[in-house]
């Protein structure tokens, strides 16, 4: 009498897209807390994360950030959104590179 073992082929990989997913949740809640105990306790630092995170003017930065926000929740491609925010940074900047 003859038998026959088989073995449920096996994921090399198992569950990377989910450990991705949340290291990357986890890297984005550590740099948001980062932010705030550096804006809380280190004002130089702080000011020096301004500069890096609203490069230029920082009030032609903030309207362009809400303009971007607007287009997306209106419908506009990521891609599209992007490019005008670029734009509208280049423009405040007086570098247009259109």
């Amino acid at each position: 009498m003859g038998y026959r073992v088989e073995y449920e082929e096996e994921r090399a990989c198992r569950g990377t897209k989910k450990s991705r997913r949340g290291w990357l949740v986890m890297a984005g809640m550590w740099f948001l807390l980062f932010l705030l105990l550096v804006t809380l306790f280190w004002p130089a630092g702080a000011d020096v994360l301004r500069e890096c995170l609203l490069p230029g003017d920082a009030a032609v930065t903030a309207a362009a950030l809400e303009d971007l926000a607007r287009d997306v929740r209106g419908g506009t491609g990521l891609g599209e959104a992007l490019k005008t925010f670029c734009q509208a940074i280049l423009a405040g900047a007086e570098l247009d590179f259109s």
